[in-house]
């Protein structure tokens, strides 16, 4: 993460009572029990990101994803802003699957704190906590449909406006 100059991640001091209020907070919380949050919060990292802080690089070879907890991040492909995320959304979901390059950049732009998931720390849950781990593959995959639907439609008008 965050191979950039300019501004970088701070990783913050947390609690597994923290993390997992985090996670409740978001639309995690939806789908896991408070004892199921507190279990996988021992996987997740909280990272603050200053504004303009590179925290993905289009191209880059990565293995996590984020949760944003306080804050905005945009997505930019070939440096054109495409997408805004805000509390409670995903990103880098792909590389904790694939471990392929990034398929775009992540900035934040404002000050944001996110929850980091990364792939190591993924198959550490899957091997203790099955269960959990598919629920969470879940959550990504029902993610990743969202945003495929999404730009199925957007490419649908755009093909009928030619």
């Amino acid at each position: 993460m965050n191979e950039s100059k300019g501004p970088k991640l701070i990783s913050i001091e947390s609690t597994l009572e923290s993390n997992a209020q985090i996670l409740d907070a978001s639309h995690w919380g939806e789908d896991f029990s408070w004892e199921q949050l507190q279990t996988i919060s021992y996987y997740f990292k909280p990272y603050a990101a200053p504004k303009g802080t590179v925290i993905y690089t289009e191209g880059e070879i990565g293995s996590s994803m984020g949760i944003i907890v306080k804050g905005a991040i945009g997505i930019y492909k070939n440096n054109k802003l495409i997408s805004t995320l805000r509390v409670g959304r995903t990103f880098g979901e792909m590389s904790v699957i694939d471990t392929q390059p990034r398929s775009a950049t992540a900035r934040a732009e404002k000050d944001t704190t996110f929850l980091s998931l990364d792939k190591s720390s993924m198959l550490i849950l899957a091997d203790k906590h099955p269960s959990l781990a598919f629920k969470i593959i879940w959550n990504i995959s029902r993610a990743l449909s969202q945003r495929l639907r999404l730009t199925s439609g957007q490419l649908s008008e755009f093909l009928e406006s030619l």
